[in-house]
Formats: C-alpha cells, structure tokens, sequence
C-alpha cells in the first residue's frame, strides 16, 4: 500500500515511533525491487527517479493525513508548531522509505559484488579521493555488522555531496558555453579572444590528467567568465559567475554571492540542469532537514541525524552525481 493513515506516537523518553509500519514495509520491498531487477542501466535509472517520485507522494500525504503527537515544548505561533511536525514527519518518512531502500539496496550490491562503488573526485591540497574511501570503509562496517550509525561517513558526505556538485555543475557550464562559442580561428581573426583564452580553451579541450594551470580557479574561470558573457553565450549574473568561479561579485544586494552548497541548489543554472526528483530531494536533506549544518556544527536538533538511513540517501546522491544521472541530459 502506498498512501495509508500512519500513526506516530510518543515513547517514554519523547522520541517517536509508527505504530502501523505493516504496510510501510511491503511497498519498501515493492520499490526496492525495483532497483534490483532492473534489467540494464536506462532501467535503474529510472527505478531510482520512480522511487523518489513515489516518495514525494508519500510525503506529501502524511504532511495532511498522519496522526502526530502533540508536540511538547514552546513554539512561538502555530506556525512555528506546524513546522516542527511537517520537519518530523519528513525525518522519518525518508529514512523509514528512502533510507531502508537505500541501505538495503547497497547490502545487496556489497554482498554480490563484496564492494560498494568507486568515486574519483579532483584534488589540490585535499585529497578528497582519501576522504571517500575513509567514508565508504566506515559505511561497509556499519553495514556489514549491522550497526545504527557510520559516524565518520556522517561527517564526510556533506563534502563530498559538496565537491561532487560544485565540480559537476562547473564543468557542464564551462564545456556547454565552450561549445557554443564560435570557432577559434574565426575570433582570432576578429581579435575577439585574447592568447590567454584561447591558450585555457585549447587546454579544457585537450586536457590532460596531469596537467597542472599556471593559475588559480578564480583567475582562470574568471577569464572564461568574462570570454563567455563577451561572446553572449553565458548570461552575466552574479550566480553564473559564481557556479563559474568561486564568487559571484555582483548580485541584487550588492553582496558578494560564494560558492556554498546552499547557493549552488539556489541557482538558476542548477535549476535547469538538475531534474526535478533530486532538487526535491536535495532540498529535503540539507535545507528542510538541514543535515549539513546539523553534523557540522552540532546543533542541538531533536532527532538523530547520524541515521545509518541518512547515511544511505547521501552514498546514493553522491553515486548518482557522479555517474550525471541527477541532471536533465
């Protein structure tokens, strides 16, 4: 059963529990299914969008259907109340949906394969590569024994989650506008492209590995930056400047706008790029939820966001950015 009345009550100690998880459990094993026996790549593609299409749908219905306790403590307004059962309805419905598929999910490919998938994410001083296997070791223990928490992944992911977009959504801007420029010889001809440009051009087009700029990010993007609103094939904006090069200088307000993971999900270039099911669902962990800066800095929230389940919608967003399959094309 997909939508049914969930009843959510009080322990002893004031966290909450489903009292009917029955028919929860059935459609997990329903969607989980579907991630197993998809029969190739464009199949498990699109398992994994149907499973958070569905799970909007199920959000969305237990935000006005459930049965919550009434929660304890000063709320300013009603408001403020509402917010704080919408914020734990969403807890739990993502972890008791997403979070077992997920994890159960990952048990089977680690149990058949005896590993989990690989990552490559581009270094300076951080070696964010080190980081990763540090994450999925950790993840694999909790696994493998059965255990509620992968601290150290915990606090890994949000970076990596981080990295992996930053980089992702960077270089689809920077190859999409390098393809619609005109042709080299042609603005050289027209004086319309400096040597440096088109020395950074020629490099990103036959770039290799090993290969070490002569200059930092935001000098070179931010010539690429300027190349690109010249020859009209980038918008001038502080947020494409900032998806480009780090910093964005100027925004409506004046302010500088710096590449965060917050501003990267609020801007328009992401919108259009990322399809709609992992804006939603990117939105849901780090703004709603916001997991990120409750690992971070220890905030004081009152649920635990050191979840295994959590843990396992994070891996699969970071498997799935870096495999493209979070974006439209």
């Amino acid at each position: 059963m997909k939508l049914y009345h969930k009843i959510f009550k009080n322990r002893s100690n004031l966290s909450i529990y489903l009292e009917n998880p029955e028919p929860l459990k059935d459609y997990d094993e329903k969607l989980l299914n579907h991630l197993t026996h998809a029969g190739d790549i464009d199949e498990l593609h699109q398992a994994k969008i149907d499973t958070l299409r569905n799970f909007s749908d199920i959000y969305n219905f237990d935000v006005t259907d459930a049965e919550f306790p009434e929660p304890r403590g000063h709320f300013d307004n009603a408001e403020e109340k509402r917010a704080f059962v919408e914020k734990r309805i969403l807890l739990h419905d993502i972890v008791m949906y997403l979070g077992n598929i997920y994890k159960w999910y990952h048990e089977i490919i680690y149990n058949k394969q005896s590993r989990l998938p690989e990552i490559r994410l581009k270094n300076m001083a951080i070696d964010y590569t080190e980081i990763y296997q540090k994450a999925v070791g950790d993840y694999k223990n909790a696994i493998v024994n059965g255990m509620p928490h992968a601290v150290t992944a915990s606090f890994m992911l949000p970076s990596l989650i981080e990295r992996g977009l930053t980089l992702a959504l960077q270089n689809r801007m920077l190859y999409k506008c390098i393809c619609g420029l005109p042709e080299i010889n042609y603005l050289n001809e027209e004086g319309l492209i400096d040597e440096e440009e088109e020395k950074y051009i020629d490099i990103f087009l036959h770039n290799t590995e090993r290969f070490c700029f002569d200059a930092r990010e935001d000098h070179v993007m931010g010539k690429m930056y300027t190349l690109f609103v010249r020859q009209g094939v980038l918008e001038e904006s502080a947020e494409n400047e900032m998806v480009l090069t780090g910093v964005g200088h100027r925004n409506r307000s004046g302010r500088k706008v710096t590449r965060t993971l917050g501003s990267l999900l609020k801007s328009d270039f992401a919108k259009s790029e990322i399809l709609p099911e992992y804006m939603e669902l990117m939105d849901n962990i780090f703004v709603k939820l916001n997991i990120r800066n409750s690992i971070m800095h220890g905030l004081g929230e009152s649920f635990d966001y050191l979840n295994i389940g959590l843990v396992s919608i994070m891996f699969q967003l970071l498997w799935d950015i870096g495999s493209c399959e979070i974006f439209k094309d």
